[in-house]
């Protein structure tokens, strides 16, 4: 195991360095000092050693020990959530790896901190309506959400945690996919979609890198930070509409580039289709050109024959792919149901494990990589907007900083006042000369 390299900007002293772990909320004094016991004197004067031995000792992650011993004791812990390590960011939110003080439980938690939302009122008006409608679905193909909530200024969402890769990045690292394991897991995807459409929602968003394929090879849905109540009014801006296309376009359905918030179930699908596409080729139905150009394709062109780039594939299952990508909605299958009945029948061979458990070797070995693993990437923590600069009182209401506007505007009342003042001192020595 490496240790943690010191910088100009590490806590230079072991008082620092432990003061700042008990400001940090993470240990209190009593569990901090019993850590320490054995620790070997030649290290006891070494904030680094220090830091190595609690992750040692599983006090501290690797994330947790980098960002105290730089000084950072805010943002460690939120509500009752111990922020243990990122897993990765996405267009408006960053997530982690955490710990759920009260049972012990990991999630990954996704967070929206004010230096995003506060600018950006469509985002938090995106990030809500994911916290509301995460709790709507309970499927073991679709991403668990245990609680959502709002602390000291950050929005978040406690999902399930789920080792492994998203498909895109297994095509990307492995080639395309076997016919019968692409049948098996986009069948569990197509589950996991008839469940939501059940529940009254679609989607909208469904891709290759929000398909996370599990240790033990089965698929769960991600993110609904694009779904859609079907038949819901709301604002264009934040649910698409006429003129507000939503969704990403290499997977996008031709009707939602037309109308995002009059679509159904049957816009999933399509989806569903581009990514088979992809898993069984490596590409998307319209690889290249711009967002215009390929909406433009989706609405009124037809993708390359599957079997041109994938000759393995059987005709019956090319047909299936092309069903559910056609254009009008009319023709293509008419539920997920339907579509998962029919990749089954492709998946004759193909070896199925278990679903996944948090006891299984695979998961430990995720959350140990995780844990004591530096980031490859600088991560700010939600209340920290950079390794070195605490801005707790921002999240808390409160601000510390002035706008060059608002200085110079004191800069001038100072001036005035101090003219004022001397002036008036100025005039009251002349009448007392006068007097004399």
């Amino acid at each position: 195991m490496s240790t943690l390299p010191p910088s100009d900007t590490d806590v230079p002293t072991v008082e620092g360095f432990l003061k700042t772990v008990l400001k940090s909320g993470l240990l209190d004094r009593a569990h901090l000092q019993d850590a320490l016991r054995d620790v070997p004197k030649e290290q006891r004067d070494d904030p680094h050693a220090l830091a190595d031995h609690l992750i040692r000792k599983g006090k501290l992650s690797r994330f947790q020990a980098g960002k105290i011993l730089r000084g950072a004791s805010k943002g460690l812990l939120l509500d009752h959530f111990q922020v243990l390590s990122p897993i990765g960011r996405g267009g408006m939110s960053t997530v982690y790896l955490a710990r759920d003080d009260r049972s012990g439980e990991l999630v990954a938690l996704k967070l929206l901190p004010p230096s995003r939302w506060r600018n950006e009122e469509r985002l938090l008006a995106r990030f809500q309506r994911e916290m509301e409608l995460s709790r709507r679905v309970a499927h073991p193909h679709l991403a668990w959400t245990h609680e959502s909530g709002f602390c000291t200024g950050v929005y978040y969402i406690a999902m399930e945690y789920i080792p492994g890769k998203n498909l895109s990045r297994i095509v990307a690292e492995g080639g395309p996919l076997k016919v019968p394991r692409a049948a098996r897991l986009m069948a569990e995807v197509a589950s996991g979609l008839e469940h939501s459409h059940n529940q009254g929602l679609i989607h909208r968003d469904l891709k290759p890198s929000n398909i996370m394929v599990t240790p033990n090879d089965h698929a769960k849905v991600l993110d609904l930070g694009l779904a859609l109540i079907e038949g819901e009014e709301a604002e264009q801006s934040v649910i698409g509409g006429q003129g507000y296309i939503v969704g990403t376009m290499d997977y996008i359905a031709p009707e939602q580039t037309t109308d995002s918030a009059a679509v159904d179930g049957r816009a999933d699908i399509y989806s569903l289709g581009c990514t088979l596409y992809f898993a069984l080729t490596g590409q998307p139905p319209f690889p290249g050109g711009s967002g215009r150009d390929k909406i433009r394709r989706h609405r009124q062109e037809e993708p390359r024959p599957l079997r041109d780039l994938a000759a393995d594939v059987p005709v019956g299952f090319a047909w299936l792919i092309e069903r559910m990508m056609a254009k009008d909605p009319a023709k293509r299958p008419p539920s997920a149901v339907a579509v998962e009945e029919e990749l089954r029948a492709w998946t004759s061979g193909d070896t199925v494990l278990p679903l996944d458990r948090r006891e299984d070797p695979w998961y430990i070995q995720a959350v140990s990589a995780l844990q004591t693993t530096e980031p490859s990437a600088d991560y700010s923590l939600p209340g920290i907007s950079a390794p070195d600069v605490d801005l707790s009182s921002e999240i808390n209401g409160g601000s510390t900083s002035w706008s060059m506007q608002t200085k110079m505007l004191l800069l001038a009342v100072a001036l005035v006042l101090g003219g004022m003042f001397f002036l008036t001192a100025l005039l009251l020595l002349l009448a007392w000369l006068g007097k004399s």
